[in-house]
């Protein structure tokens, strides 16, 4: 072991022991970096390498069961990336891998599905895994949005969530999942959200979690019904003495947030559609871009920069300059002696004046592809890999940048940005990882963060209440600890002597603050409120009851409010004489969409639907149940009867012909079992669809394995109503015989 190695392990194990969060020379904890800034302190970095090695070649390795289209985080001396597994199998899903930074000899992986979700398997590993010195776990999001907690050393997974089955959390065929990221006690993480009650609509919604236990703590979001998904990864500054989340958001706006209460601080609107590009925090100043329609005009494509002032309720954003036409959607840029390096989506990059806004070169030519790589500042160089596998090394000069060397890796694409930890570069493209670095090159002291937060002590009056957790799923009877915590206004955590008056709206009661459940066998939504003095307090949760679950809607006038999804795409209308659930077309976002109905611990049951569907310009909608994260659908334009649970990969799926008629009620039935066979699990699916005024058949319709099975899951209903409207009615939900 290397001398800077083991002192990178003992000042980690230090930490540890300590409860600090401080950050070893060697981390590069975040895909931007420590400071999120895309700056490392390395020095005596190469201003050359050969992607083809040899004996005096500065490439220490290359490893292709490290490829993917991440950004690498390295940790105590190992790598950790997100990326494919088992592609091209009927196991195929994803992973988190971790290697040896040194040598990059994987030490382990963890493997788990992608289910319910429309990304290719080209775009799964779009994320970046996260680091914490203080825990020394790592934090995923998978592209169905499954969010891991993982053990760094050993690869066993701490603790584990599918925000797609339980907040609603929107998994598309563009990928775009977004990054986790520490703050203090919380890891937090972000997404298009269709989630239940008042928010039902899609909004760009923030979860914070402890990061220990995986309790929610906050839930908050931007604004209803934006544009896009995102993948505007957020930093966590300090200014004016405030900490703060800044995050570009689904709806075209940059965001503050109190990363501690989840506070919306301020925001500012600089494009028509969701920012993709990842802010940057110079001081008090932000800086962002896009690459889509602004907000006037018809130009695409800005940067700005923004000046954020004060704390609490008077933090403010100002626009310092504007730069339209500038096209920059993809990659995050760096700042170096007052100066921003800026990269376009065509590869070109800029140097700006970040006070005046000037420039003062541009359109330095880099590539002759798509950008997505973003830029990373080391030993006074800028390094820039692009789509095509074409790299470059550049230097700051008066005149803005003299690029050193330059070339292109045949059949390699560079998606992550390059990284730089403990002496050594890391390039992460789609075919290897390239490992790179100069003899002799050691660990460099670790930079410290700009600004210092204001004492507490300054602030001493509570101005917000939580309670935790913000938001739970229980059973009737169950019982519930509430805790509430005070903040001040600068989203600082504060003691206090005052008591907290709960009080429960939609059922169960309280006894001090335990909450209890109602007992019947009814489906709950609840309103926790927690009352300080003056100042209130909102968590939620839902209370299930076990199977058999029944719905026939007669007496509904909406989709129930305890289903994360389904309101607001679905509406409670008459058809042939009865209520029935319709999901219908005019919706701006979200006609092809998932509906899940309960906890994700749910095992070896059926459900079961009536289902019709309408005809419009000739098409049909696809109509479909789902049950441990499989589907059972009936397609409209195929005119098919499919079991699958990526339907984008079918990696495994069964698929028969079967002609339906509009018009016509069909009874669909789903069953999903797991059994053992030769001491392994494997997922049993059987399906079952006829007219509904015929009996049911014996014989199931239609059948399918899973080897690699979802062993949960959460009920749900599936279906596309972009062309036509579809009907749903008395729906059933029941454990197997």
């Amino acid at each position: 072991m290397t001398q800077h190695r083991f002192l990178s392990l003992v000042l980690a194990a230090v930490t540890v022991l300590c409860g600090m969060s401080a950050v070893s020379a060697a981390d590069w904890t975040y895909w931007r970096g420590p400071l999120y800034d895309g700056i490392s302190p390395e020095t005596n970095l190469p201003a050359d390498w050969d992607p083809k090695g040899g004996e005096d070649s500065n490439l220490l390795w290359k490893s292709e069961a490290l490829a993917s289209r991440t950004t690498p985080t390295v940790m105590n001396g190992r790598l950790y990336s997100i990326m494919r597994s088992e592609p091209g199998t009927k196991r195929e899903g994803e992973k988190v891998v971790c290697a040896d930074a040194e040598t990059g000899e994987i030490l382990w992986e963890n493997r788990f599905n992608v289910w319910l979700s429309d990304v290719p398997d080209t775009r799964v590993g779009w994320s970046s895994v996260v680091c914490d010195p203080e825990t020394g776990y790592v934090y995923a999001l998978g592209v169905c949005d499954y969010f891991l907690c993982i053990d760094g050393e050993t690869g066993e997974t701490v603790w584990s969530l599918p925000l797609h089955e339980q907040f609603g959390m929107l998994s598309t065929y563009g990928g775009r999942t977004n990054f986790p990221i520490i703050a203090d006690d919380l890891v937090i993480i972000s997404g298009i959200i269709i989630n239940y009650g008042e928010r039902a609509k899609p909004n760009h919604r923030f979860i914070a979690f402890d990061k220990r236990t995986g309790t929610i703590v906050w839930f908050n979001g931007t604004r209803d019904l934006p544009e896009d998904t995102t993948y505007s990864a957020p930093s966590l500054v300090t200014i004016d003495g405030q900490q703060q989340l800044v995050v570009g958001a689904g709806d075209g706006s940059v965001w503050g947030f109190q990363p501690q209460t989840g506070k919306p601080l301020w925001h500012y609107e600089l494009s028509r559609r969701g920012l993709f590009a990842t802010p940057l925090v110079v001081g008090n100043t932000v800086i962002a871009s896009h690459s889509e329609e602004n907000v006037s005009g018809t130009s695409m494509g800005a940067v700005v920069a923004l000046e954020i002032s004060g704390s609490g309720d008077q933090t403010q954003a100002k626009e310092l300059w504007k730069i339209e036409g500038l096209v920059v959607g993809r990659s995050a840029p760096v700042a170096h002696d007052g100066r921003l390096y800026i990269i376009d989506d065509r590869c070109k990059m800029y140097v700006i004046d970040i006070e005046s806004g000037e420039f003062i070169e541009e359109r330095v030519t880099l590539g002759d592809s798509r950008q997505w790589a973003s830029l990373l500042m080391a030993d006074g160089k800028l390094y820039v890999l692009t789509e095509n596998g074409r790299w470059a090394i550049a230097e700051p000069t008066e005149d803005g940048v003299e690029v050193l060397n330059r070339g292109r890796i045949r059949n390699e694409a560079f998606n992550g940005s390059p990284i730089a930890a403990n002496g050594r570069l890391y390039f992460p493209g789609q075919s290897a990882m390239y490992c790179v670095a100069n003899s002799g090159a050691e660990a460099a002291e670790p930079r410290q963060a700009e600004g210092e937060t204001t004492p507490v002590e300054q602030n001493p009056d509570a101005a917000w209440v939580q309670i935790v957790p913000a938001e739970s799923t229980i059973g009737p009877g169950d019982k519930v600890d509430f805790e509430v915590r005070l903040y001040n206004a600068l989203g600082q955590r504060i003691e206090s002597d005052q008591s907290a008056q709960f009080t429960a709206t939609g059922g169960g009661s309280f006894d001090g603050n335990t909450y209890t459940a109602p007992q019947d066998d009814s489906h709950h939504a609840v309103k926790i409120t927690a009352s300080v003095g003056d100042l209130q307090g909102d968590a939620r949760l839902r209370s299930i009851p076990p199977l058999p679950w029944s719905f026939d809607f007669d007496d509904a006038d909406d989709a129930p409010e305890t289903w994360i999804g389904a309101r607001y795409r679905h509406v409670i209308r008459t058809v042939d004489g009865s209520p029935a659930l319709v999901k219908i077309t005019t919706i701006p976002k979200g006609a092809r969409s998932r509906a899940w109905m309960g906890p994700s611990d749910l095992a070896n049951y059926t459900i079961a639907v009536d289902a019709r569907g309408q005809r419009q310009d000739n098409k049909l909608p696809d109509i479909g149940v789902s049950a441990h994260g499989y589907a059972l659908e009936l397609q409209g334009e195929n005119q098919e009867l499919q079991i699958y649970t990526w339907p984008t990969q079918l990696r495994m799926a069964s698929t028969i012909d079967y002609p339906w008629q509009e018009d016509t009620w069909y009874r669909m039935k789903l069953r999903a079992e797991i059994v053992e066979e030769d001491g392994k699990k494997v997922a049993v699916l059987s399906g079952k669809v006829w007219p509904k005024d015929q009996p049911e058949p014996n014989e199931w319709t239609i059948t399918a394995r899973d080897e690699s099975p979802n062993l949960t899951g959460s009920p749900g209903l599936t279906g596309n109503a972009k062309n036509a409207e579809l009907y749903l009615d008395n729906l059933q939900v029941t454990a197997n015989d």
